[in-house]
């Protein structure tokens, strides 16, 4: 999971974001229940008439598509996303397309992943590994319970 920010460039609003992944996915993709939460600080998405395709074989239809600018780190790029209800499965998977655009290398062994423009770098570190760590220092590796009364 990485941190991302998607900026409004009528009104200079950014909003930030956090997604997964997904370099298999064909499209970057908003759960609508996200969009519901921040639309009212971004432009309108178009129509879209895009059928997505579930891991399951589901066919389902996009409710709209978004253009705009997104900022990963140092790095900006304008693509789009896809809007639709994952049901709660994620908020926002970053897919192929956008993975292309911000030119992105995938380093698995040290779990980040490397973005460039045409004047900048930037490191995504893995957001949910964090977490992780947060938690392992915080308990120093011991499992603590509740007692019950």
């Amino acid at each position: 999971m990485v941190r991302f920010e998607i900026h409004n460039e009528k009104t200079g609003e950014i909003v930030r974001v956090k997604g997964l992944v997904d370099d298999g996915a064909m499209v970057s993709v908003m759960d609508r229940n996200l969009w519901d939460r921040v639309s009212h600080r971004l432009p309108p998405y178009a129509q879209s008439e895009r059928r997505l395709r579930m891991a399951n074989g589901a066919m389902i239809m996009s409710m709209g598509r978004w253009t705009g600018t997104f900022r990963f780190g140092d790095v900006q790029v304008t693509n789009a996303f896809e809007i639709f209800p994952s049901q709660g499965a994620w908020s926002f998977l970053i897919g192929k397309p956008m993975l292309e655009a911000l030119r992105a290398t995938h380093d698995y062994a040290n779990d980040i992943i490397r973005v460039e423009d045409t004047q900048r770098t930037s490191v995504l570190h893995n957001q949910f590994e964090n977490v992780i760590r947060r938690r392992q220092r915080t308990d120093n590796g011991i499992r603590r319970q509740s007692k019950k009364h």
